[in-house]
């Protein structure tokens, strides 16, 4: 069990931006440390990735000295075990739509007497084999992070309750999923939809909680959602290595 940075920063007031990978690579995942990102969310919600992949990605995040994270498929306790027994220090939990979903994730993310997280002598705790199991429980109930998405216009609605809840430590925003729950299909920067998103920040930062993004592209989106307010900034992989090829080519007339 290792201490948490991204984390940390998040608790010093700072921004922590990272990289949302869907593929297997730990390679990926050593450029990502080296190019001094905060934390690398594996995206097992869409795409191929499974647990025993995670589990090599997160060893190379901790050589790298990276804080690896997950985002999982359900919000559902024997999936987001799996998960968290690999060593992953943050679980993105996809549609959160009410207290009551915001609080689930933390019971399947914490151990008692917080949570209801079963324990065992997984890589997490180091097999059982490193520190007393006591102390491991408390570490990792400090540790692990919890990053509610919202996406959906439910979730707009019941954000501020969903923020209020003990244990989630990110409102994470789902712009894309959220357009298209508002009806703007495929239209995240409409409006309608970022005035949602407003709400959803303000309703983050009333409850003391950081806000979190994704669907953000190019460094001067990402200045916007930062100068707005956005704390965690999930940026996708695919994204960084395409748009930064694109614009070296340009740059070079090919």
């Amino acid at each position: 069990m290792r201490v948490n940075v991204a984390k940390q920063r998040l608790r010093e007031g700072k921004a922590i931006i990272g990289t949302l990978l869907g593929f297997n690579s730990p390679t990926f995942v050593e450029f990502c440390a080296l190019a001094g990102f905060d934390f690398v969310m594996f995206d097992c919600e869409h795409g191929p990735m499974s647990v025993e992949s995670v589990e090599s990605l997160v060893r190379a995040a901790e050589a790298a000295g990276i804080t690896p994270m997950a985002r999982v498929p359900h919000n559902e306790p024997s999936t987001i075990l799996r998960f968290l027994d690999t060593g992953v220090m943050g679980l993105l939990v996809p549609h959160v739509e009410t207290a009551d979903d915001a609080r689930a994730a933390v019971q399947s993310v914490k151990y008692p007497p917080v949570g209801q997280r079963g324990l065992a002598g997984v890589r997490a705790g180091d097999y059982g084999a490193k520190m007393p199991t006591i102390e491991y429980v408390k570490m990792a109930n400090e540790e692990t992070m919890v990053l509610a998405l919202v996406e959906s216009q439910r979730g707009v609605e019941n954000a501020a309750e969903i923020a209020a809840v003990a244990g989630v430590d990110v409102v994470h925003i789902g712009p894309s999923d959220l357009s298209m729950s508002m009806g703007f299909y495929g239209q995240p920067d409409h409006p309608t939809v970022q005035a949602a998103v407003d709400r959803i920040i303000a309703a983050a930062t009333a409850a003391g909680k950081p806000a979190g993004s994704g669907a953000i592209r190019g460094s001067a989106a990402l200045r916007r959602a930062l100068d707005r307010g956005i704390r965690c900034v999930t940026y996708g992989a695919r994204d960084l290595v395409v748009d930064s090829g694109r614009q070296l080519l340009r740059d070079v007339g090919h």
